[in-house]
């Protein structure tokens, strides 16, 4: 069920802005959207009244004048499954409307052929048990373009086909698919180490590396889908980016090179991309994460993060408490593809 039936773009609006700030005061509220106390107050009045916010205790003011009365979102009123897909392996997690995993599990299955990994998806319908999901979300590190048309999944070694459709067939839900970074950047925006900030970067490595970016509020997807696909760029010695930090060209040079000095040279290199992509995109904070970045907060995290924090630094004049570090797992990646639904059943009439 949509959790905004009849409700206008304002309202909708409304709705998300608490979503996304909530507990947050009518005044902050506001202002933020830059709507006057009577506009506002007409907003939220029916939201409130359906269910879909909640007023908290009155919070007593620093100074003077009247309490505030905290708005947010009943977290309970949606739920949201958010799958990722690597080889040979499901990532599946269950959310809430705020995005709070309730569940989480990985299904190890053959996943080569696309109807196979449709079928999984609606199978998932029994182990989402009483909770049934309101909306379906799906990432892969592949394009995706804004029909949800799938291309150059290397990774599961699919042809071009439209996933989406597929499995709102299947399941009779609303489907989104969405780019795996992509999708991980929103729920890190909403959710996670971006939130409350209009302009936030992310990069991964690890099996492959690429960027998600935020810029004024807004997520950048590129033409097709294609913003973030860095693997390809060049660094200062001519050397391209996936040839030195992706697992496959790291586990090739540990034949011929010592372990410390490879990672050395990752952190170097993450160091030199981070910094020249914020020179050029000016994000307030930036999260570097993926399966990959476990090796720089590992045994040898103080030097490989001041390696990279230094590559940073020639670029940029991000503080330290700007810039994160956190191998987060896939379950976090298929909590992304959840928001990317949440998005959708937040914003689609």
């Amino acid at each position: 069920m949509n959790p905004l039936p009849g409700l206008d773009t304002s309202s909708r609006r409304v709705a998300l802005a608490v979503l996304r700030l909530g507990p947050v005061s009518r005044t902050e509220l506001g202002r933020v959207l830059g709507l006057s106390a009577p506009s506002l107050t007409r907003l939220t009045k029916p939201l409130v009244k359906e269910g879909l916010l909640l007023e908290g205790a009155p919070v007593a003011p620093l100074t003077t004048g009247r309490p505030a009365v905290p708005l947010d979102v009943d977290a309970s009123r949606a739920h949201f499954l958010g799958v990722k897909f690597v080889r040979g392996e499901m990532y599946a997690v269950l959310t809430d409307l705020k995005g709070a995993v309730l569940v989480s599990e990985v299904f190890a299955g053959d996943y080569r052929e696309p109807a196979a990994a449709v079928l999984a998806v609606a199978a998932l319908m029994d182990w989402c048990g009483q909770r049934q999901p309101d909306g379906i979300g799906v990432c892969l590190g592949a394009s995706v373009d804004e029909t949800g048309m799938v291309s150059e999944a290397e990774y599961m070694g699919w042809p071009q086909l439209p996933l989406g459709t597929m499995i709102r067939e299947r399941t009779g839900l609303p489907c989104v698919v969405e780019n795996d970074v992509t999708a991980f950047t929103l729920a890190e925006h909403w959710f996670g180490f971006g939130r409350g900030v209009r302009d936030f970067l992310v990069v991964t490595l690890g099996a492959g590396v690429g960027a998600g970016l935020v810029c004024e509020d807004e997520l950048v997807r590129g033409h097709r889908g294609r913003a973030g696909l860095i693997g390809g760029l060049r660094l200062d010695d001519g050397r391209r980016l996936q040839d030195v930090v992706e697992t496959g060209a790291i586990v090739a040079r540990l034949q011929d090179e010592a372990l410390e000095q490879v990672l050395l040279d990752v952190a170097q290199a993450m160091g030199q991309l981070v910094g020249q992509l914020c020179a050029v995109t000016a994000p307030e904070r930036v999260l570097v994460s993926g399966e990959g970045a476990q090796e720089l907060t590992g045994r040898q995290a103080k030097v490989l993060t001041q390696a990279l924090f230094d590559g940073v630094a020639r670029y940029t004049d991000l503080g330290r408490e700007q810039v994160k570090i956190d191998a987060l797992n896939f379950a976090e990646w298929a909590r992304g593809a959840a928001t990317m639904a949440i998005r959708a059943h937040m914003t689609t009439a």
